[in-house]
């Protein structure tokens, strides 16, 4: 095969090409040190926002807990305020069931209408312990202030003393809080 010789356009034509070729071999060799350059701190950025980010979230959610639970605290608060607010609007009118079945028996009323009167006297106490308000027990109890009103005092011996003596209105409790208190005779040491 006969080899053609070139002209000179052509040689410089094939050096043109042939140092091309070999500047963007010089430019790929340079250009992974200027995409780790450009990178890496894009990378680092990124892994600082998704730390933000992560962090906001879990104070977000933090903040949500806290939110439902002081709702619930809240809705349990007022479910009991408005139970302890119409269970005390009903203990006169238990105290006057209370007293009617009293004064029918000592009147010797008839016993169909003494059942009746403690039988609704019965449901409403029924309903009130349904939703946790109970009678405070008293009668022959250490006096507490907390729970006890004292309206009256009689003399006592060294072992009745600080007694409760006599209960002059039953007292009622929700919980730990109390609705009314009872209201009592104290024994004390004269």
């Amino acid at each position: 095969m006969k080899h053609k010789k070139h002209t000179e356009e052509e040689t410089e034509q094939i050096k043109k090409t042939d140092g091309e070729t070999s500047n963007e071999q010089a430019k790929e060799e340079a250009v992974p040190e200027k995409i780790e350059e450009v990178v890496v701190p894009e990378i680092e950025n990124l892994k600082k926002q998704s730390e933000e980010n992560y962090d906001r979230l879990l104070r977000m959610q933090a903040d949500f807990d806290n939110y439902k639970k002081r709702v619930a605290k809240e809705r349990e608060d007022m479910y009991n305020n408005a139970l302890e607010t119409i269970a005390g609007q009903l203990l006169p009118v238990v105290d006057n069931m209370e007293r009617a079945v009293e004064a029918f028996r000592k009147d010797q009323l008839d016993e169909k209408y003494i059942c009746g009167v403690e039988m609704v006297f019965n449901q409403i106490i029924d309903v009130l312990g349904k939703n946790g308000i109970k009678e405070i027990e008293a009668l022959g109890k250490d006096f507490d202030p907390n729970i006890h009103h004292a309206v009256m005092q009689e003399p006592a011996e060294e072992v009745d003393e600080n007694k409760v003596k006599e209960v002059f209105q039953k007292g009622y409790i929700h919980g730990n809080k109390v609705i009314r208190p009872t209201l009592v005779k104290v024994a004390v040491k004269q």
